[in-house]
């Protein structure tokens, strides 16, 4: 049976994701569940402890992911690292959305993320460098570096960008899973201009399983331009 602790999460995350985290109270998290505020402070005292109590959830799904791969890699384990990425964006997504705030609020969370970013850029460095010694991947140390970070970078901010950009996102589920994957496909034209061997073969394979039916400012700017189209008329 789950415990009263664990469904307070479950319930937080899912009002986090689908509202914001700034526009759900603990008073809404205890109603959701049917439960009395004072039951839920008993296992939390404070909504910044329910954040520091997924973050932690958050970190463990990433950076297990992440752990060093054994043998040679191929392209299906590029898929597998990438479904795994676009799972742990999509469940936690609020985080990424809130990210400046929930981590100026938070100094402990804000210091426990340093580090999360650290083991993450680390474990990265890792598979990236499997992936050049598979000869899926061909670069430079210093290529292979700024790949790794520009990676992390996108995949941190992507959906602070779009939600953003497309607040329409947030009520429509489906759509905001199409912006999230389009995020896996933005990293794909990362990696692009040094993919060799199998990885190059498979290619418009891989974008075509992450690519929105729009093109990327499409995507992102349809909506501000429909408003802005309705406005001036």
């Amino acid at each position: 049976m789950t415990s009263t602790k664990e469904r307070i999460l479950d319930a937080s995350l899912e009002l986090f994701n689908h509202r914001g985290e700034r526009n759900v109270t603990t008073n809404h998290i205890a109603e959701a569940l049917g439960i009395s505020p004072g039951n839920l402070y008993y296992h939390f005292r404070n909504k910044s402890m329910i954040v520091a109590a997924l973050f932690e959830r958050y970190q463990h799904n990433l950076l297990t992911l992440l752990e060093q791969p054994q043998g040679p890699l191929s392209w299906k384990v590029k898929v597998y690292y990438f479904e795994g990425l676009l799972a742990s964006m999509w469940q936690y997504r609020f985080f990424h959305r809130d990210l400046s705030h929930l981590l100026n609020a938070d100094e402990e969370l804000a210091a426990a993320y340093r580090l999360f970013v650290e083991r993450v850029v680390e474990s990265g460095l890792v598979i990236y460098g499997e992936l050049r010694n598979s000869g899926i991947l061909e670069m430079t140390d210093d290529q292979l570096e700024g790949l790794m970070v520009n990676t992390w970078v996108l995949m941190s901010s992507w959906a602070a960008l779009v939600h953003a950009l497309r607040p329409d996102a947030t009520a429509d589920e489906s759509l905001d899973e199409s912006l999230m994957r389009h995020g896996i496909y933005q990293i794909i034209c990362l990696e692009e201009p040094f993919l060799r061997g199998e990885a190059r073969d498979h290619l418009e394979q891989m974008k075509a399983r992450y690519r929105s039916p729009d093109s990327s400012p499409t995507l992102l700017l349809v909506q501000q331009g429909a408003a802005s189209k309705e406005k001036a008329g």
